[in-house]
């Protein structure tokens, strides 16, 4: 029997057509992504994404949306990761610059695709920004994608 991890991953939008973005860099995940996290035992998932986004951040979110998710399964260690997504334009606070986990800044959404982004995150992406995607499926061995799939049957 695999173990099975819950996250959260939130796409925060300005009125300027920018996303709020991290660069990881004290991860084995390092690049630019969106803030989220674990979620802990005894808490709903929406609420996770709301505290992961106030400890990365320092901005509190609220009227989240449902955006997809992303199921990815790592062959090696026998372990599945589900990361439900969201989306929202609606925050609030003094927005962080930096934490532990490196750099938070507005990025122009049109220009991410030329950040280095942590890996997958243009598959993330697609979810986020085309509604007649999902979900997104990521099997994985030693870190390297092997195959990714749709909700909608196609590959």
């Amino acid at each position: 029997m695999s173990k099975c991890v819950l996250m959260n991953m939130c796409m925060i939008f300005d009125n300027a057509n920018q996303v709020l973005v991290q660069d990881k860099v004290h991860s084995r995940w390092a690049g630019i992504t969106f803030p989220g996290g674990h979620i802990d035992d005894g808490e709903s998932i929406y609420e996770s994404a709301i505290r992961e986004v106030k400890e990365e951040t320092g901005l509190t979110i609220s009227n989240l949306k449902q955006a997809g998710l992303i199921h990815m399964f790592n062959t090696e260690r026998q372990e599945r990761r589900i990361i439900f997504l969201y989306k929202t334009s609606c925050f609030e606070g003094e927005m962080k610059t930096e934490t532990d986990e490196g750099k938070v800044f507005w990025a122009p959404l049109n220009e991410l695709g030329n950040l280095k982004l942590a890996p997958n995150v243009r598959e993330y992406y697609k979810v986020f920004m085309d509604n007649d995607i999902s979900e997104a499926y990521i099997e994985s061995n030693k870190g390297f994608t092997q195959k990714i799939g749709k909700s909608d049957g196609a590959n």
